[in-house]
């Protein structure tokens, strides 16, 4: 555990700048101190209430209904959060968890603890409560010892030690079902080491009791603003429901903005969509179902526009064969050309872009269940013209042929044929199940595709909080400039700018990285082409850019490069075990390799057939198999930092064990 890490954190959190809703104004506080100083008296009066429940002999049904209506609900007011996790999960009863002895001759013991040195003493008494109470588990235990003794114990929960917190500083242990005694202990004993380090470091800070650490820790990456009453016997936070009001953050950025609608998603998946959306104007969105596909297209447009007159939600029918559903025809029986929405759509944005230029909106299409229909078919023109390159006023070289009649063309406005704009930006929802069509390496090669895998269930739901209008007009400037580009250009990038954004990737180490993995992908015909070579430059060169002006956040440089070789490389790996097998391993051996070229070792110990086994990665790369890649996938936090390139590796892993298991594998 990094101690030095937590403490920055928790002087940071102290120090940041608050405002209060005091007497019907907004009072500016200098530190979440200060609000703490107005809450304390109020926290530590319900916590003396629960701590006499604690003590009776018996605790009656007006005891419990008391509970709920008071100390209970006023903690949850004041803190805006249950930083104790009182009541043991689902179907448990607060008054059958303290009618056990056991739990509460725990409690009585903790209550005099004196030190945190004296704490180990415990650890028995902790063990034989957590594993033999089926709602006594180590959130519950530590927090009701904190109620007991707040200025010796913490307690343990999601929103008071998020995983990314808990990711910050090094701390590995859990509180929930645990699956063993040993995994039990282990989390006990370090929870002891967590109060010890808390403890020196209140005292340097100055923090007199855990909760006050907890109401600190909670407030990680967020800031609320909070309404105190005249007479100061209930505080809550102000809403639009006056119940609730909060304030993120000033630097909001693309995937902040997200998450405070109520939109989860992992902070590289926004980037990478946002970035592979302005490399290349055609993105396809893959993945899990209820995943947020739809809707990430959806609020990138609203953002921008919040009439959405930027936005075509097209779903496509299992039944289209060529392009006519998406541009029309022209029929010679009534002499007229019939329209679709996305033509119009088109002609919008193509009249927008020549009127207003750089200053003209993006529009973006969303091609929602892309794959109900061969994308082969319907969609072929698109595919052809958007490789044909931009002339010099930012339009396809190439155009696709619309109708042939003069009539038309001035009646109806319909040009003969349609070059498309570059303010035009197209995305496809994925879906894969037996009534959809798999993608061709035409239809791959020829978009960015974002895989939608990750589920936090832990995080979720993010808490909805109301942006100014200040901080969302900054957040929209700032991605309208990004996206119109230098000179109003958009997605209309020449030869040489891609020739540009090569040279500067060769005057990086990840130019290596690219040549050795096509030399070594090449035996098995999996190598790649020039096309790849300038998309990946391009989106490494628009990734610093947007970063650089606060709209996107990547990990680091090796986090851009890593997903650009997963959505420009892996998609065409596309076939049966004897085809795939080898290629897919040269690439995990290359997402081990560091910077001085040598690869990180590593041990993974597995169970196959009732026996344990132990492969050294990449010496045993042979011997892979799919008990190890479980392994492996399911402790991923343990194994990724091994892998230079993160995501590349984990989807080649899930890749191979689709090949162990079933003998064929896909990208999507």
């Amino acid at each position: 555990m990094n101690e030095e890490v937590l403490e920055k954190i928790l002087q940071k959190t102290m120090s940041e700048h608050k405002r209060v809703w005091r007497d019907n104004e907004i009072v500016e506080l200098e530190t979440w101190k200060e609000i703490w100083e107005e809450i304390d008296e109020l926290v530590f009066q319900n916590i003396e209430k629960l701590r006499e429940l604690v003590k009776k002999e018996k605790i009656t049904a007006e005891d419990m209904e008391s509970l709920f209506d008071n100390p209970l609900k006023e903690l949850r007011n004041l803190l805006d959060k249950d930083i104790l996790w009182l009541w043991g999960g689902i179907n448990s009863r607060i008054d059958e968890i303290l009618s056990r002895s056991d739990f509460k001759n725990l409690l009585l013991v903790g209550e005099n603890i004196d030190s945190t040195d004296n704490t180990e003493k415990l650890v028995s008494q902790i063990l034989r409560v957590v594993t033999t109470g089926k709602y006594t588990k180590l959130a519950t235990v530590t927090s009701w010892l904190c109620v007991m003794n707040p200025r010796i114990f913490f307690p343990l929960n999601q929103n008071v030690l998020p995983k990314k917190l808990r990711e910050a500083i090094g701390l590995t242990l859990t509180w929930g079902s645990l699956k063993s005694k040993y995994e039990t202990q282990k989390s006990v004993e370090e929870y002891m080491m967590f109060l010890k380090v808390l403890s020196n470091i209140n005292k340097r800070l100055g923090i007199k009791t855990m909760i006050e650490t907890a109401f600190y820790l909670s407030r990680w990456e967020y800031d609320a603003i909070y309404l105190i009453n005249e007479n100061r016997s209930t505080m809550h936070r102000v809403s639009p429901d006056r119940t609730f009001v909060a304030t993120f953050k000033p630097w909001t950025n693309l995937n902040s903005h997200l998450l405070l609608q109520g939109y989860l998603y992992p902070p590289h998946l926004v980037s990478q969509f946002y970035t592979a959306l302005k490399t290349k104007g055609f993105v396809i969105l893959s993945g899990l179902t209820g995943t947020g596909k739809t809707k990430i297209a959806q609020k990138l447009a609203e953002l921008l526009d919040g009439s959405k007159n930027n936005l075509l939600f097209l779903p496509v029918r299992p039944d289209w064969r060529d392009s006519k559903a998406l541009l029309g025809y022209y029929n010679p029986l009534t002499g007229e050309y019939h329209r679709t929405k996305l033509l119009n759509f088109i002609l919008k944005a193509k009249r927008d872009y020549e009127i207003n230029r750089k200053n003209a909106m993006p529009y973006f299409v969303i091609l929602d269940e892309m794959n109900l229909a061969h994308v082969e078919y319907y969609f072929a023109d698109f595919l052809s013209i958007l490789e044909s390159g931009r002339d010099d006023d930012g339009f396809t070289r190439e155009p696709i042929p619309l109708h042939e009649v003069g009539k038309v063309e001035k009646e109806q406005e319909i040009p003969r044929e349609l070059k498309l704009p570059p303010n035009l930006y197209i995305i496809g929802t994925v879906n894969m199940d037996e009534t959809t069509y798999s993608f061709s390496p035409k239809v791959l090669d020829r978009a960015f595709v974002v895989e939608f895998h990750d589920v936090e269930l832990e995080e979720y739901p993010p808490e909805r909080i109301n942006l100014s209008d200040e901080e969302v007009e900054k957040l929209r400037n700032a991605v309208l400039d990004d996206l119109r580009g230098e000179n109003g250009k958009f997605i209309a990038r020449s030869k040489e700018e891609a020739n540009k954004a090569v040279r500067e990737l060769k005057g990086t180490e990840y130019w290596r990285v690219l040549v050795e993995l096509n030399k070594a992908l090449e035996p098995y015909d999996m190598h790649f082409g020039y096309r790849v070579v300038d998309e990946i430059a391009l989106f490494f060169q628009s990734a610093k850019e947007s970063q650089d002006k606060g709209i996107v956040e990547f990990r680091d440089d090796d986090e851009i490069f890593d997903l650009a070789l997963l959505m420009k490389v892996l998609p065409k790996f596309h076939g049966n075990r004897k085809k795939l097998e080898e290629p897919l391993k040269v690439i995990l051996v290359e997402c081990l390799r560091q910077e001085n070229n040598s690869p990180v070792k590593f041990r993974v110990s597995f169970t196959e057939r009732a026996n344990t086994r132990t492969l050294e990665l990449p010496t045993d790369i042979d011997k892979l198999n799919r008990e190890a890649i479980i392994k492996m996938l399911t402790n991923w936090e343990k194994y990724e930092n091994n892998f230079r390139f993160k995501h590349t590796a984990r989807k080649v892993l899930r890749m191979l064990r689709q090949l162990y298991e079933i003998g064929f594998a896909s990208f999507s």
